[in-house]
């Protein structure tokens, strides 16, 4: 939705809080937009032409309401990024190459938001209710983390705790590459708050003349 939203509703993660839902673990959050954007947005869903299409616009075009729900991925052995064996960039170095779906925990999540939130827009009394029941793409929504899992263990996870390379002791990983999960919150200060505790040991080690 961005900066332009006039309206900004933010709806918190409410399942799994006290009482265990029955078809899948974790949680989800909605946040969206409203109100007079910079373009009208709703008219490009409204049917007609003409005066009566105009009078549509103006009709609907500040009660907009939208709702986007953000939910946790599990994260799964399965979904993870390799190097690709045949194709390669422009200075011949393999790409990365992404193996990752939406199972069987997201895809019952992703139905219990639409369930959830039409029922949430029936009980407020919204008018002309368009809910979309299939997943955006994997790769589509906001911060994606993992790919450099971190952990004690160097053969289950590529970082240390402290977000160094257990394969390269002087490399150090300070964004969302060594996140396991990311809940349903945006981690972007998650993210700066493990950039800045990576930062205090690497100064410390750095002190020690151990880098």
């Amino acid at each position: 939705m961005g900066a332009r939203c006039a309206v900004s509703p933010y709806i918190p993660r409410f399942r799994n809080i006290t009482d265990k839902h029955p078809d899948f673990i974790r949680g989800y959050h909605f946040q969206g937009g409203g109100g007079c954007y910079e373009y009208p947005d709703v008219a490009e869903e409204l049917t007609g032409y003409g005066k009566a299409f105009k009078s549509n616009v103006r009709k609907y075009y500040p009660a907009y309401i939208g709702f986007g729900g953000f939910g946790e991925v599990l994260p799964r052995k399965e979904n993870r990024v390799t190097l690709d064996p045949l194709v390669k960039d422009a200075w011949g170095i393999p790409v990365l190459r992404f193996d990752y779906i939406f199972r069987d925990n997201e895809l019952k999540m992703a139905k219990d938001m639409a369930d959830s939130i039409e029922e949430m827009l029936i009980a407020a009394h919204a008018e002309d209710i368009k809910i979309k029941r299939e997943p955006l793409p994997p790769g589509w929504s906001i911060h994606e983390i993992g790919t450099a899992r971190m952990g004690d263990d160097p053969r289950a996870s590529v970082t240390d705790r402290f977000c160094r390379l257990h394969d390269a002791k002087n490399v150090y990983i300070a964004d969302a590459a060594p996140f396991v999960c990311g809940g349903t919150q945006n981690t972007t200060w998650s993210i700066l708050a493990m950039a800045w505790r990576t930062m205090d040991y690497l100064k410390d080690r750095l002190r020690a003349g151990d880098v």
